[in-house]
């Protein structure tokens, strides 16, 4: 009797460690499209077991090309068969394309498998729940990778680059929720409601309900975050909280409603927001009106409209060019 495929010689198939039984077990295995689900959530935990392990895809193509070369070629037959049936040699030769595009994928192309990524164009914002219950709200030019098997029972770590507010819902058995940065800073979380910013320049986290840790790789410990605070990670990786005011925690919200709120924020630090969240490069004349303040409460769904608003209160006229927009400070 032949015996049963179990994790265990999977396992064996990833370490390189498979008997020529269990190999062509595992091609037979493969070649039934209901086990694929099954074969990347056991290749996840293996790979958590092994982190060193990179496939070797240039490997993978030349056993496979191998095993074309060996496969004879089925002489032609003068009778017209009304079934087109595949060899047993055949079906394994499929089945082992197969598996080496799924590895040559894992390789190039891994995320499109092992994750389901979120993302937003610029001047779109977007709002989905994840399979744990979480809501997500994601902000314009921004991506939310989350794994597409086990999230919400093995695992529940997603990757964030960009701006998104979470709401996580809190598991029976008590599940850390984490959220990944760019700057790879760390956010764990039980229960809690909080908004993420995550761009080259920096990493900041403002904590509106519950308790978060953050860490980052500079730091020993994780430090705390309570209600109120502000995290921000600067590029050493330090990690500096401080204690906001509810003015100034409603304005870490307000892209919610399409708004930019800015206190005494310089036009330049207002053009590389315009880039971020539209795509526009805006281009400054004059030291002095990059250096001129903007100080309150815009609407912001485009940044035509945000400009032209700036433009009537800061007295700067605006020439468009094919790409990018230009700042002239008035006579």
């Amino acid at each position: 009797m032949k015996p049963e495929l179990t994790k265990y010689i999977v396992f064996s198939y990833f370490s390189g460690d498979a008997t020529p039984l269990q190999k062509e077990m595992v091609l037979e295995w493969l070649a039934d499209g209901r086990n694929v689900e099954l074969y990347f959530t056991w290749l996840e935990e293996w790979e958590k077991m092994h982190i060193q392990f990179q496939p070797d895809p240039a490997e993978a193509l030349g056993k496979v090309k191998a095993k074309l070369r060996e496969e004879k070629q089925p002489a032609l037959s003068q009778e017209v068969s009304p079934i087109r049936r595949i060899s047993r040699n055949g079906m394994l030769l499929w089945a082992a394309a197969c598996l080496f595009l799924m590895s040559f994928a894992g390789f190039l192309g891994r995320e499109f498998l092992v994750y389901r990524t979120y993302h937003t164009a610029f001047g779109e914002q977007t709002r989905f729940q994840l399979a744990d219950g979480s809501t997500v709200l994601l902000n314009a030019n921004s991506t939310l990778k989350v794994p597409r098997w086990g999230f919400g029972k093995s695992t529940r770590h997603v990757y964030l680059d960009g701006e998104a507010e979470f709401s996580v819902q809190h598991t029976f058995d008590h599940q850390h929720f984490k959220v990944h940065n760019a700057d790879e800073s760390l956010i764990t979380v039980l229960g809690t409601e909080f908004v993420v910013y995550t761009r080259p320049r920096k990493t900041s986290v403002v904590l509106n309900k519950g308790k978060v840790e953050i860490s980052s790789p500079a730091g020993e410990e994780p430090l705390t975050m309570l209600p109120g605070d502000r995290a921000t990670v600067e590029k050493s990786g330090r990690i500096i909280i401080e204690k906001l005011s509810l003015e100034k925690l409603a304005e870490h919200s307000a892209w919610k409603e399409h708004r930019l709120v800015f206190d005494d924020t310089p036009l330049y630090e207002v053009a590389r927001k315009i880039h971020e969240l539209f795509g526009v490069e805006v281009k400054i004349n004059g030291k002095e009106l990059a250096a001129r303040t903007a100080t309150g409460s815009f609407p912001a769904k485009n940044a035509e409209e945000l400009l032209s608003i700036l433009s009537y209160m800061y007295d700067f006229e605006i020439k468009k060019t094919e790409n990018k927009v230009i700042l002239i400070p008035n006579p």
